[in-house]
């Protein structure tokens, strides 16, 4: 890391200061190889992404996050599973964090068959993943996008994309749940290694209400001061059926409101006015995420790029 120097001078006395450099620190997941080891390692553990972030940052003596790519495969065509409908959804949350890049890879379907019953056997198989996440990795490395590296992951299929990173100059290291899935190889070629169930009680929150999962973290700074007795007095604005069908009944005026534009998500989750509603965005998040998995709400991007939301 180069230090910057400057120096003060006058009639008897010469200061030298030191200032420390921007250390950009850029964090690679691989969904399936992370989500594999988690589940493995800490069943039921509930992660709060952007204070994970942060843990990582600091872990690797960073000094801010320059950005966030998780890969995950996605299973192809318009009829989708139950559990891929939970995907999608937590992958467009996601996305919706500081500095989060999602990137998804329809999966293959191979079938084979048993040579003696001739029964029919189906694989669904990740493809360009690995070989997408080297590039970039390699990419960004290239044109001095970042100081650290850190590579969720332990697929040894990824170790040539750290050694190239290295040999550019750049500090890469491999983080796992513990040793789970953690290829020697990969370990070896790596800077370091970052144990993140040592994280856990810094990236973590307890369940949401009604079983929902986020991605988000809980009621976020700056609202401490807010006049909260009538969310207070009516905590049913916070959960529940009479908040989700309140939720719609202003998304409905809010496209209303818009004719022929679109509805904003971060801005009818944090500006939208209305009394009838809870006035902490996490809540309000927290809930229209629920519609969203509940396919109650349709979360897509709108052609300026935005997310923006609608009602089924």
């Amino acid at each position: 890391m180069a230090l910057g120097l400057w120096v003060e001078s006058g009639e008897r006395t010469l200061t030298i200061a030191v200032r420390r450099c921007s250390m950009r620190v850029v964090l690679f997941f691989d969904g399936k190889n992370f989500y594999s080891g988690l589940k493995d390692q800490a069943p039921n553990t509930i992660i709060d992404f952007n204070k994970m972030a942060k843990w990582l940052v600091q872990r690797v003596e960073g000094t801010h996050l320059w950005g966030a790519y998780y890969y995950t495969g996605i299973e192809p065509g318009v009829t989708r599973s139950e559990g891929q409908n939970k995907l999608a959804g937590f992958l467009d949350m996601l996305e919706l964090q500081p500095g989060f890049f999602v990137k998804r890879f329809p999966r293959k379907q191979h079938v084979l068959l048993c040579g003696n019953c001739g029964a029919e056997n189906r694989l669904n198989i990740e493809k360009e993943i690995d070989t997408t996440m080297v590039a970039d990795m390699l990419r960004l490395a290239a044109v001095d996008a970042f100081d650290t590296l850190v590579l969720l992951s332990g697929d040894q299929d990824l170790t040539p994309a750290v050694d190239g990173v290295r040999a550019l100059g750049k500090q890469a290291y491999v983080a796992t749940w513990g040793r789970a899935g953690l290829s020697t190889r990969l370990r070896r070629t790596a800077f370091d290694h970052i144990d993140l169930l040592e994280g856990i009680p810094s990236f973590t929150r307890e369940p949401l209400p009604n079983g929902v999962d986020s991605a988000y973290p809980p009621r976020p700074g700056g609202y401490d001061d807010m006049d909260d007795d009538y969310e207070d007095d009516n905590p049913e604005l916070a959960s529940g059926p009479q908040a989700e069908e309140i939720m719609l009944e202003e998304l409905s005026k809010a496209q209303q409101a818009f004719g022929n534009g679109y509805v904003g998500m971060n801005y009818f989750i944090k500006r939208w006015q209305s009394d009838r509603m809870h006035r902490d965005p996490e809540v309000r998040r927290l809930l229209m995420e629920k519609l969203i998995a509940d396919e109650r709400v349709i979360l897509y991007e709108a052609p300026d790029g935005n997310k923006a939301i609608r009602l089924a």
